[in-house]
């Protein structure tokens, strides 16, 4: 699929599969659609996949504006208008998961079920947002080899990290971190780590739910995820045991069924 002109910009869109249910898909700071490509093979046969690129990452184009988490949603949104999705399911990983949050409880009449993974509905502490941005937006577009290392700890958990049979695909994270297009990412991590706080709009979701963390999650802890479930009418929480802020690469398969499972056991409609 060509890159599809979209609220001001250009984004990259993919979609997989053919099934009656249409599933969006959108990825994390750093990465891109292309996260879930293992997740993807595990739904394809009975789901229809899209992914997204947001603004600033992948494929997409880098706009100098718009990366506030509500335009965010507007992109999401306009896509599915375009690709003829009117009621979707999401499944959203961290910044992804804080749209869907939104998406959910601002138009619910768009949303059939949600997936949340190591997502917060918090406002990042004036301490951490200081921490991050003296990471991401100071460093990281001038030299990102000099902070990647510190990236990778709060992204990964370190069973993940140590193992020595995880070195191929230590390295080939890191190659995509270092790689991502440090000053567009920067400049799209700006508006997102100043995000307001929206817990108040966790009890006006009212579709099936699963929030997901890492039990090692570095970025967003299990407690966050905790605030998510609570707030969220019948949701359910499932921890990943020994898993970090990436379980699309961690425990790709275990990840899946998660997924696989809470969508399948969704009514038809």
């Amino acid at each position: 699929m060509p890159l599809m002109p979209i609220n001001g910009t250009e984004l990259f869109v993919e979609e997989f599969g053919a099934g009656p249910e249409t599933v969006l898909m959108y990825h994390s700071l750093f990465f891109s659609g292309e996260m879930f490509a293992r997740q993807i093979d595990m739904l394809k046969d009975r789901y229809r996949c899209i992914t997204i690129d947001w603004r600033g990452h992948g494929r997409s184009k880098a706009p100098l504006g718009g990366y506030d988490v509500d335009n965010l949603v507007r992109d999401a949104l306009e896509v599915a208008d375009r690709l003829k999705a009117e009621r979707f399911h999401w499944v959203g990983c961290s910044v992804g998961g804080v749209m869907g949050l939104r998406i959910a409880s601002q138009f619910p009449d768009r949303v059939k079920s949600l997936v949340v993974q190591g997502a917060s509905a918090e406002s990042e502490p004036i301490e951490k947002v200081v921490k991050y941005e003296e990471l991401i937006l100071n460093v990281f577009p001038h030299d990102p080899a000099a902070v990647v290392d510190r990236l990778m700890a709060i992204l990964y958990g370190a069973p993940f990290l140590n193992d020595p049979k995880n070195a191929k695909e230590v390295a080939l994270q890191r190659e995509i971190i270092l790689n991502c297009g440090a000053e567009k990412v920067a400049r799209a991590s700006a508006p997102v780590l100043r995000r307001v706080d929206i817990r108040h709009l966790l009890p006006h979701i009212r579709c099936p739910a699963l929030v997901i963390c890492g039990e090692l999650d570095g970025a967003n802890p299990p407690y966050k995820s905790q605030i998510i479930a609570d707030g969220i009418p019948g949701a359910r929480l499932a921890i990943m045991k020994d898993i970090g802020h990436q379980p699309n690469v961690e425990a790709p398969e275990a990840f899946g069924r998660l997924i696989r499972e809470f969508l399948d056991a969704q009514p038809a409609c």
